[in-house]
């Protein structure tokens, strides 16, 4: 999963400019739509994210790293009261709402989220990466 500009600054800064970067208390996931891109989310635009149908970001608890890769335990989302369209990206956000792109991906295929379905990331499916 790449890191976002946003979150590439940062670690730079933090590691060759002596620029202090202070992580994000919490993390979370957040997903978005098939009108979404990885070079919109890259970027930071989060315009595309699911709303509505108590649709709400999931706070999660990362692993410890082995070799620099690590991953979330299982992430599931509210049961949605509404129809959330199709999903095809997700981010792991530094706020629960608005806030910062730290990294992204692409689900492996779409997902249609109806009203009374519940979406759901296995335990060690939502992986981060630092190469």
């Amino acid at each position: 999963m790449p890191a976002s500009t946003y979150l590439a600054n940062k670690i730079y800064d933090h590691v060759y400019r002596n620029t202090a970067y202070t992580s994000p208390t919490t993390v979370y996931v957040a997903l978005f739509t098939s009108s979404s891109s990885l070079a919109a989310l890259k970027a930071g635009t989060l315009t595309n994210e699911v709303s509505g149908g108590s649709y709400a970001r999931v706070a999660v608890t990362m692993g410890a790293p082995t070799d620099g890769d690590g991953s979330a335990g299982t992430v599931t989302f509210t049961t949605a009261t509404a129809g959330w369209g199709t999903v095809r990206f997700f981010a792991y956000m530094d706020a629960s709402t608005s806030g910062n792109v730290l990294t992204y991906g692409q689900l492996t295929s779409d997902v249609t989220i109806n009203n009374g379905n519940t979406f759901q990331f296995n335990s060690g499916s939502l992986a981060a990466t630092v190469d």
